[in-house]
């Protein structure tokens, strides 16, 4: 991205010219063919046919020139200044005022490098501000980067080293183009300022920022005010951007904004972080994740969530510490949580807890496999507990080792517990309107079968040596009403999308 090193060649252009006000170079004339007097025409001795003059250490050749008796200096047609073995300097008209302390060069200008060329009708040079300018329109092309710079004005501070250039401002190369409406540079710094809006495309990425800076030695950038980078389906945006481009490693500061288009997802905080080298990117500080179904939209917040490629070059997710999300039909809470978009699976680890309509899950670790935003199937792994409200203060219980629960329209349809199979549920009967408990019935089994309808248990099947029975309510002590382990965390349980930001112990 050494976007900037063309700007330079305004050095070469001030190299030739006075350096201060109080310097008296003159004009040197080397050859004319004639020298002409004569005040009725002008008040000026007149150079004609190959002019040629030294002024320092510049020569410059012209069809004629006007010498003024106040130390002015004209020249007329096909000018031609040299100043070395490289640089050159072409126009039509050139006018030096002592006075006025300024050079004044028009039309058809053309000021060549060994690398660089600067075309425009207009230039002029400040001998007592160092300023030199153009106000018309400018082009400067590097032949080496393959560079094309154009703007409405340009300016260069010889004192302060800095170039400005306004108006249109356009940088073109084969790899990128930059438009912004101010740009300033640092001669000494090598550093390149933006101001007002601006756009740098490349290939594959486009960056847009009303304020920043780029360092074009360290290739270190940052990008302010509404900044935003997009590349290929990947869109990062916040209140300022910090880049270095040799590493590779960007940083992104307040209101902190992630997009795919392809994954219809979003990753929002307040501090973000990108690997480009690893393909590699977390975000921290009120960190949430939006992923966008058909007809549902689940929200996840964790202290940090990372984002990094899996073997197929997917993105693979990975939440960590407070996790907790929000869908319509789905709610959770984990220590630390996975989603990997190659097979749309969801892995909790740490004390997960789901809750699914009326049934809180939990276990030690959690799989939910995912299909158009629809659970398909849910893996419960070593101590595998589900609870369900049958009544007012009771709990329809399923413990066992493992579990596995198999949903239709994301609503959970059998439970299959592989082994240390315990459930407890509650028959009941309508009273007043209302479901009233009658009994309890208490079931041990290595492999159980439960089937659901409307959220309720219809149906269990014990499938290997069973041991149970059915209890009058009056007659089960109310220690004998939960399992070993029944713990409830409707405390934790988020039931907006604002409140996956809270957290209770």
């Amino acid at each position: 991205m050494r976007i900037f090193a063309v700007i330079l060649l305004f050095i070469t252009l001030c190299s030739y010219l006075p350096g201060s006000a109080q310097e008296k170079a003159e004009v040197e004339i080397l050859n004319a063919n004639a020298i002409l007097t004569d005040p009725d025409i002008v008040d000026a001795d007149r150079l004609v046919g190959d002019v040629r003059l030294k002024y320092r250490n510049a020569l410059m050749r012209c069809d004629s020139a006007y010498r003024y008796p106040n130390g002015d200096f004209e020249a007329f047609g096909n000018i031609a200044i040299t100043q070395g073995d490289s640089i050159r300097v072409f126009g039509d008209n050139l006018f030096l005022e002592r006075n006025a302390k300024e050079c004044r060069l028009r039309n058809n200008i053309r000021l060549m490098d060994k690398e660089l060329v600067l075309t425009t009708d207009v230039l002029n040079y400040n001998f007592e501000t160092s300023v030199g300018s153009y106000f018309d329109g400018g082009k400067i092309v590097s032949t080496k980067n393959k560079n094309v710079l154009t703007s409405q004005e340009g300016f260069y501070d010889s004192k302060t080293e800095f170039f400005h250039f306004r108006k249109k401002v356009v940088m073109k190369n084969p790899e990128y183009t930059v438009k912004s409406d101010t740009l300033k540079y640092s001669g000494s710094g090598e550093i390149a300022y933006f101001f007002g809006p601006t756009w740098i495309t490349a290939r594959n990425s486009s960056i847009y920022c009303i304020d920043g800076w780029y360092n074009t030695i360290s290739e270190v950038c940052q990008f302010r005010k509404g900044a935003t980078i997009t590349s290929g389906s990947q869109f990062l945006e916040g209140d300022s951007i910090h880049y270095r481009g040799k590493s590779g490693i960007g940083e992104v500061f307040g209101n902190v904004l992630i997009r795919d288009t392809t994954s219809s997802y979003t990753i929002d905080g307040n501090y973000g972080w990108h690997d480009e080298i690893q393909n590699q990117s977390l975000v921290t500080g009120a960190a949430r994740m939006v992923q966008y179904f058909d007809e549902d939209t689940l929200f996840l917040h964790a202290d940090t969530l990372r984002a990094v490629p899996d073997s197929l070059g997917k993105t693979l997710i990975r939440a960590y510490q407070h996790v907790k999300f929000y869908k319509s039909d789905l709610q959770g809470k984990s220590d630390s949580l996975t989603y990997n978009e190659t097979d749309s699976l969801l892995r909790m680890f740490g004390k997960p807890v789901l809750w699914s309509d009326g049934n809180q899950i939990s276990g030690e670790k959690i799989d939910i496999r995912v299909f158009d935003g629809k659970i398909q199937r849910m893996d419960i792994f070593n101590q595998a507990f589900i609870i369900a409200e049958a009544a007012d203060s009771a709990w329809n219980q399923i413990k066992g080792r493992d579990l596995i629960g198999y949903f239709t329209g994301n609503k959970l349809q059998k439970i299959h517990v592989i082994g240390n199979g315990q459930t407890i549920y509650y028959t009941t009967e309508k009273n007043d309107g209302q479901n009233k408990t009658t009994g309890l019935n208490r079931a041990d089994c290595s492999d159980v079968m439960i089937y659901i309808v409307d959220n309720a248990i219809q149906r269990i099947n014990l499938i290997s040596k069973p041991k149970g029975a059915l209890n009058p309510l009056r007659k089960v002590e109310s220690e004998d009403r939960y399992l070993l382990g029944f713990s409830l965390n409707e405390d934790n349980r988020p039931t907006t999308p604002e409140e996956i930001f809270d957290w209770n112990e």
